[in-house]
């Protein structure tokens, strides 16, 4: 079994992974396609160490059994990569976290370019464990989430973007450090400036966080948060607002 899976939903039941695993070769091809072509982040995870790179893929070579994915940028970087026995890969698609590990990670030279290539997975996680879907906002034009500073001795509301939202909950980032990592908080007076609508105004409750490692090599903090006592007009908002992003988006494929 994928030890992906760990770190992109917890602890999980055996069963339950053995029923969410892929195993067709041909269906694993499918989705890493789909996740090149609808260009999504996706989180590289270098074992022995907390740090998570994001990046993308590339290209997806089914005669060689091979993904070619976006370069981490710096030496240092890249050495740790190629340093390392095996990667650990999570991604959303369609709401879904897919998650798969491979062996080491290779530097090479695509379209001119420095690239990282993997062997393409011979199994994969696919686990819907929201209770609500969520869709990905795009980092191009970030939306923003507002949130009151708890340091008294800087009242400067924090400007954090989103990175995903559904009716349930909110992943948002941002990379000044004054977001805090500790999980269980509750943070108050959150506004969501959704684009078209008026904000969405809620408490949000911490429930998982990680430090990421942008492709510059900047840190950025990212928070999974719950949300608290939606009022029911928030809430019909909210879902109008994500079922308008899922409309567009299947319109553009």
């Amino acid at each position: 079994m994928s030890s992906s899976s760990s770190l992109a939903h917890g602890t999980v039941s055996a069963d339950l992974l053995a029923n969410c695993t892929v195993h067709s070769r041909t269906e694993i091809l499918h989705l890493m396609r789909s996740i090149q072509q609808r260009r999504l982040l996706v989180n590289l995870d270098m074992p022995n160490t907390r740090e998570i790179i994001v990046t993308s893929v590339i290209a997806v070579n089914e005669s060689n059994n091979t993904v070619i994915l976006d370069s981490a940028r710096g030496d240092a970087l890249n050495h740790e990569l190629m340093a390392g026995a095996t990667a650990e890969f999570i991604t959303h698609l369609d709401g879904v976290s897919i998650s798969f590990s491979t062996g080491a990670v290779s530097l090479v030279e695509y379209d001119k370019l420095p690239a990282l290539r993997i062997a393409l997975p011979k199994t994969l996680v696919r686990l819907q464990r929201r209770e609500h879907f969520r869709v990905m906002l795009p980092i191009a034009n970030p939306v923003k989430c507002i949130v009151p500073s708890s340091n008294e001795t800087d009242r400067e509301p924090i400007t954090a973007h989103i990175v995903d939202i559904g009716c349930g909950g909110v992943a948002i980032a941002e990379r000044g450090g004054r977001l805090g990592a500790e999980t269980g908080r509750i943070l108050p007076n959150c506004r969501l400036l959704l684009p078209d609508t008026e904000p969405v105004l809620t408490t949000l409750e911490v429930r998982n966080s990680a430090q990421i490692r942008l492709q510059n090599g900047a840190f950025q903090t990212r928070l999974g948060c719950k949300f608290i006592d939606l009022p029911n007009a928030m809430s019909n908002r909210l879902q109008r607002f994500v079922m308008n992003i899922e409309r567009v988006r299947r319109d553009s494929l």
